[in-house]
């Protein structure tokens, strides 16, 4: 068995997240993926076993860590409220940030892929939107109405927000970033 070298690994995942970028799952080729790194296909090949593998186990890896990292300014004795903009700034800087990583979990739940990632990582990363939402709806501060309606409100406004700091509308500053925060909390809560 060959040895996995990590910069290796890293440089395969960083290549397919730009072609996913380009040109969408539709342009990974194994050949050309290898042939962009620089390495023998047989090699990519002791990395992943064939482009589906290589695609969820990218998926799978990026949603672990953005699920874990979501929620690491989030502590028990915050206010909900704060819970949820500290929540909604990470996503904001992320979607900035990390424009081909996001591009590529959205793409990645907008597909066949998706239902290849393990449950375990998908359902950790429901619960956390879950929980938070239920705490919210106990607390008396959000409506009570459906998570999936309340997850597809604040997406909606924050994926328009990156669309608007992206397209130089807005600015990713304080101010900005409170009025439209200010907009999502106006919606969901009761």
């Amino acid at each position: 068995m060959r040895i996995k070298d990590e910069t290796k690994r890293l440089a395969i995942i960083d290549n397919t997240l730009d072609i996913v970028f380009e040109k969408g799952f539709a342009g990974v080729k194994m050949s050309t993926l290898a042939k962009k790194i620089g390495i023998s296909v047989s090699t990519l090949y002791v990395y992943y076993k064939n482009k589906e593998d290589l695609i969820v186990s990218i998926a799978t890896e990026l949603i672990e860590q953005q699920t874990k990292n979501s929620i690491q300014d989030i502590t028990e004795d915050l206010p909900f409220k704060l819970k949820m903009k500290a929540m909604w700034l990470y996503w904001i800087n992320f979607s900035i940030n990390h424009s081909k990583e996001m591009n590529f979990i959205t793409q990645v739940k907008k597909s066949p892929y998706y239902d290849k990632v393990p449950i375990t990582v998908k359902e950790s990363k429901s619960r956390l939107g879950t929980d938070l939402f239920e705490l919210g709806k106990r607390e008396g501060l959000l409506r009570d109405v459906s998570n999936e309606i309340l997850e597809s409100v604040i997406s909606a406004i924050l994926f328009e927000t990156v669309n608007l700091i992206i397209n130089k509308k807005i600015k990713l500053n304080e101010k900005d970033i409170d009025v439209m925060f200010s907009f999502a909390w106006n919606a969901i809560k009761s």
